[in-house]
């Protein structure tokens, strides 16, 4: 369990404990610290972000996502999402190739979660391009990138600072209006309701992003599972459960210990960081009997936890599951399966983690080539 500058955990049920036990708490600028990174727009953000902040307080800020981000809600969503998929398939589905990263995964989140909170249709692009910078934040190579980031991250929270002073104006059904109004309520700063709404925009964009490509790539090269998700007689919502597991975008989290714990036998002292890894929590062979086989019948007897546990359980996940399950219906039934090939390339392992690029190649269904014949 010991590492070097704090301790890690690898277990399933040590993970699914500490996670849920409120004497470890968020620390995020520690990260940063440790990095170098003691000043600036990137570390300012993060030390306010609801990712940070533990007990009563992140409570009330959840409570009030909660409200948007409920089952009902995406389920209305559903129907958005399904179109907007089968766009950007459009874009791509007679070549028979494509970047998949560039062509599909980097614009589909975000239209979700756009949509869903309230962000102008015309301004989504820019803010897909601000949420790619800010994800270097959340890299090991972040000091590498901490100019870029903080840039991007600069001219997203003036954007979404003037966003929720048109909601304060003229409120709408929407999240961004609901932050705008609890803000006066609550006594939030300025800044740390620009910086809520930018933090939904960015974990909405760049950990599902990261995760479509790991569904392709884990998927690539297993024809007769793509054909089985194609005609159904394989559940895609199980098939997603199981690449959750298999293949997490988010490959770990950080905690600091607040209060001293002691588990199966070892200590933690107050002021230790604690890394959990979700990548080696979803691979035990105490919970999944074949850890290295993509099975969605092992995802069905022990849930993933990818999507941590505990107080920070994330908030997007039913919408991030609406958008894979989605995305993934309208691939099998657009698209053959795919091969993955040359020119591929991999975020560093920790931290959000996934393709950079992912060219693709794929049989061209018989509805596409009739398309493509006509055009």
């Amino acid at each position: 369990m010991d590492s070097e500058g704090g301790a890690a955990v690898f277990r399933y049920e040590d993970m699914r404990a500490l996670l849920a036990d409120p004497r470890l708490r968020s620390n995020f600028p520690e990260f940063l610290r440790a990095f170098g990174i003691t000043g600036g727009p990137f570390y300012e953000w993060m030390s306010i972000s609801p990712l940070n902040r533990d007990g009563a307080e992140h409570q009330r800020w959840r409570a009030l996502m909660s409200r948007t981000f409920t089952p009902r809600s995406v389920e209305r969503l559903r129907p958005f999402l399904h179109d907007a998929a089968h766009e950007l398939i459009d874009g791509f589905a007679s070549r028979g190739s494509c970047e998949f990263m560039g062509e599909f995964a980097d614009a589909y989140p975000s239209l979700g979660l756009c949509e869903l909170i309230g962000v102008p249709s015309e301004d989504r692009d820019r803010f897909r391009g601000w949420a790619d910078k800010v994800g270097l934040g959340f890299s090991p190579l972040v000091a590498v990138h901490i100019a870029e980031v903080d840039a991007a991250l600069a001219q997203l929270l003036a954007y979404t600072g003037d966003l929720a002073a048109a909601r304060r104006a003229e409120p709408r059904d929407d999240l961004v209006s609901r932050i705008a109004i609890a803000a006066r309520e609550d006594s939030w700063t300025d800044f740390e309701v620009q910086g809520f709404i930018a933090g939904l925009v960015f974990a909405g964009h760049d950990t599902t992003k990261n995760q479509l490509g790991w569904m392709v790539a884990a998927l690539s090269g297993r024809p007769e599972v793509w054909e089985s998700l194609a005609d159904g007689s394989t559940p895609i919502a199980e098939t997603v459960e199981e690449v959750l597991r298999y293949r997490p975008a988010v490959t770990g989290v950080g905690r600091t210990v607040a209060e001293a714990i002691t588990l199966g036998g070892e200590r933690l002292e107050v002021g230790e960081r604690v890394f959990f890894s979700a990548w080696s929590a979803n691979h035990d062979e105490r919970v999944y009997p074949n850890p290295e086989q993509l099975d969605p019948a092992q995802s069905a007897e022990a849930p993933h936890l990818t999507f941590g546990h505990g107080a920070h359980y994330c908030l997007g996940a039913a919408l991030a599951r609406a958008e894979l399950q989605e995305a993934l219906g309208a691939l099998t039934t657009r698209i053959g399966c795919p091969t993955v090939g040359e020119g591929a390339t991999w975020r560093p392992p920790l931290g959000i983690n996934g393709p950079q690029r992912l060219p693709i190649t794929f049989p061209v269904r018989a509805r596409d080539v009739a398309r493509a014949a006509r055009s």
